[in-house]
């Protein structure tokens, strides 16, 4: 059984984190505001993207680093999703991360980018 850790990018653009067991149904959740406050008014969200970890608990607590990030820094691990890994082992959270799914860049984000 897969344990997720997710970043949604909601309809005002900005991002969202959590953790789920089932990544489906969570962002149908997310999207019929049944998920969390924040993500109700700010619809409709999108999954930006996910990283499957090994255990609940791990998940858990690599959730509650990335809600800690600045958009600055989410923003960062969607052009480099592979980041992960190494801001998990700089909180001492050191175990498996697969890399699930990668955002679509919409053009202006790419300009902005730059």
């Amino acid at each position: 059984m897969g344990y997720w850790v997710y970043l949604v990018r909601c309809g005002d653009d900005s991002l969202y984190a959590g953790a789920t067991i089932d990544l489906v149904r969570r962002l149908h959740q997310h999207n019929s505001s049944q998920g969390a406050k924040y993500t109700a008014s700010r619809l409709p969200v999108s999954l930006a993207q996910a990283w499957e970890i090994q255990t609940w608990g791990d998940a858990l607590r690599l959730e509650i680093v990335l809600k800690k990030c600045s958009k600055k820094m989410k923003e960062g691990l969607l052009l480099e999703p592979q980041r992960i890994r190494a801001l998990a082992h700089k909180h001492n959270l050191d175990f498996g991360i697969s890399i699930y799914v990668r955002e679509e860049r919409r053009e202006h984000d790419a300009d902005s980018a730059n």
